[in-house]
């Protein structure tokens, strides 16, 4: 049995029959053993969905897991939606597995898909500082993994605070991403991006500005160097490409650069077409 609930605000399918006993083993709940995707609905595509789908057949590779099959998915998203022309779709994909306990040899995967409208925007051009490190793992640096602890954490901080999103560091003080973005520094008309091979999510908004064109150099980028730039671009696959113009008050950057237009006309274009 497969099941869809349509709960208004969100449409939800899962791939597999739901019990009490599948829940009790579920790996996603118990573990956080998989990835998911937040894929952009605008008027009625998902102008993104190729690097999406590429990252997440990448990633469960990587994580020992089949590849899933991407007629399967389309289909039941598009079943899914109905009539809504734009939204969010959240895929989240995770290990069959029975048993209880951290290992298992299963490489079968369940999945979940749910569409919801798009949230008002929670853009700002100032972000705050999270006093949460982000923890260095090679294995997962990269992946969209489940494991959002340290996002959780972060958010939780900006409760009462001025700033809608917060930069976040590793433990040698070495800049990462946002809370939900990834980081583009601009300085004499060139892109930077900090190194992502310890820790940080590799976006669908980076891979989009890498496929069209433009040369990202990923560098180690400490937070004390931060005032070297001239401009600082957040981005997301969702949200896009958005000018910070102050971290906190430590730090201040040029918002109307030519290529932060250019880059913000090119993803319009992309979204729009």
């Amino acid at each position: 049995m497969f099941l869809i609930f349509d709960l208004s605000l969100v449409k939800t399918y899962f791939s597999f029959e739901v019990t009490a006993q599948h829940f009790s083993t579920n790996r996603a709940l118990a573990y956080g053993d998989g990835l998911f995707e937040t894929i952009l609905l605008h008027k009625g595509v998902m102008p993104l969905w190729s690097l999406h789908i590429q990252r997440l057949q990448s990633g469960l590779k990587q994580l020992g897991m089949q590849k899933i099959s991407e007629s399967l998915l389309l289909d039941k998203i598009e079943g899914l939606r109905a009539n809504q022309s734009n939204g969010i779709v959240k895929l989240l994909v995770f290990r069959q597995a029975t048993q209880r306990g951290y290992t298992s040899v299963s490489s079968e995967v369940y999945f979940v898909l749910t569409i919801s409208s798009l949230p008002d925007n929670q853009c700002n051009n100032k972000l705050g500082i999270s006093s949460v490190c982000l923890s260095s793992q090679k294995k997962l640096a990269g992946l969209k993994h489940l494991n959002r602890l340290e996002q959780v954490l972060a958010s939780n901080e900006l409760i009462d605070s001025p700033y809608k999103d917060a930069l976040m560091l590793d433990r040698k003080n070495r800049v990462i991403e946002t809370i939900s973005k990834n980081i583009i520094l601009i300085k004499d008309g060139k892109l930077y991006s900090p190194k992502l091979n310890n820790c940080g999510v590799y976006g669908v908004a980076l891979r989009w500005l890498e496929s069209k064109g433009y040369e990202i150099k990923w560098k180690k980028i400490e937070i004390k160097t931060l005032h070297k730039y001239d401009g600082f671009l957040v981005c997301n696959s969702v949200r896009g490409f958005n000018a910070i113009a102050a971290i906190t008050d430590k730090f201040r950057f040029q918002v109307d650069l030519p290529v932060i237009d250019e880059i913000q006309k090119q993803w319009c274009l992309t979204i729009n077409s």
